[in-house]
């Protein structure tokens, strides 16, 4: 039990270093470049921050326990990094559009649609598809407590499927001789 506790403890500390870090640079990118937004190369970023940092907080939660480090205490290290760090991040964010600047969120959103109708025009959709879509997403607020927490529950289940197979790696099995 006290491994349990070990590793929620260290887990929480590289949570918060995680929502820091996302937060830190989700202002970076509202304070110099909205549109930067939009583009899917800073998601590579996110991606392999939280990678790193949930890994980072398995290999110390193995260092620290003083026993077996069970499949069950690697996921648990890894989920509640990402839980806590991406918790934090979707917050800041819903606050920043929604109540310091909604027109931030309108601009991030007409960017959005522009980049997205350049595509569907290079992939040669027909005219009424894309308008049809842009209207679409038009109509939708990303940053909408719903959309938010929506994002939130995807972004999480979807790093918990590779979250359960990076615990693979880092558990110990029980030795039997």
């Amino acid at each position: 039990m006290e491994n349990q506790s070990t590793v929620k403890s260290t887990a929480s500390s590289y949570g918060l270093t995680l929502g820091v870090v996302l937060t830190v640079f989700l202002i970076l990118l509202y304070a110099f470049s909205l549109e930067m937004l939009t583009k899917w190369w800073i998601r590579l970023f996110e991606f392999a921050a939280v990678l790193i940092i949930a890994i980072m907080a398995m290999a110390k939660s193995k260092k620290k326990c003083d026993s077996l480090f069970t499949y069950k205490n690697s996921f648990t290290a890894y989920f509640l990094v990402v839980l806590i760090g991406l918790l934090i991040y979707h917050i800041v964010s819903y606050v920043l559009f929604n109540f310091i600047d909604p027109e931030a969120a309108q601009y991030v959103l007409e960017k959005a649609m522009e980049m997205s109708r350049s595509m569907m025009e290079s992939f040669g959709a027909p005219q009424d598809q894309i308008d049809k879509a842009i209207e679409e997403m038009g109509k939708q607020n990303q940053f909408s407590l719903k959309n938010q927490a929506i994002g939130f529950a995807f972004s999480l289940a979807f790093y918990s499927v590779i979250g359960l197979l990076i615990a693979l790696i880092f558990r110990e099995k029980e030795t039997t001789h």
